[in-house]
């Protein structure tokens, strides 16, 4: 099931294409292609695809049942350093929360239980929180505002792009 997934996003990625945005160039691969000493591979996967390079989904339209957006309220996500332990975050929609010492505020924008993307844009296959996904903004002073998706199953499709820093979805929050 999930190399089904991954099949079908990275499907999704060449049809939608991964444009470069062009008030991001401080994120772009060198021009070389070579990758630096220091860049993981992960970071390059960023890069490539979640570091804010492109608009995969962003200008997306999102459909979803009202009952279905309705019994969720925000979002949970976790943030890790280099060092400690990691921590865990609400974020209801809307609101900047301020991600403890790390100078990161995050904003939970929208969150699909099921996620799935097709010629009609992104839905929910389900209520479910089966396939989640979140559509974040993550500001950091002196920094370019990040906007992309995070998937909970699948952290390595949109890493946050961050040297010291990474922000997982861990789950939705429901309403009360």
């Amino acid at each position: 099931m999930r190399s089904v997934l991954i099949l079908t996003l990275l499907t999704t990625i060449s049809l939608f294409g991964c444009g470069t945005n062009d008030t991001n160039t401080d994120l772009a691969p060198p021009a070389t292609g070579d990758m630096p000493a220091d860049e993981g591979s992960s970071n390059m996967m960023g890069r490539m695809m979640g570091g804010g390079q492109h608009d995969m989904g962003l200008n997306t339209e999102i459909t979803m049942a009202d009952e279905i957006a309705a019994a969720w309220r925000g979002a949970v996500i976790q943030v890790a350093g280099l060092e400690g332990e990691p921590q865990r975050y609400d974020l209801p929609f809307g609101e900047a929360v301020a991600l403890g010492d790390t100078g990161l505020t995050a904003t939970a924008m929208v969150f699909v239980p099921d996620f799935v993307m097709g010629e009609n844009g992104i839905t929910t296959r389900s209520a479910e929180a089966a396939n989640p996904a979140l559509r974040l903004r993550v500001i950091e002073e002196g920094k370019p505002d990040y906007e992309g998706w995070l998937f909970a199953a699948m952290p390595e499709i949109h890493p946050f792009p961050h040297d010291t820093y990474s922000v997982l979805l861990v789950d939705g929050l429901p309403a009360e």
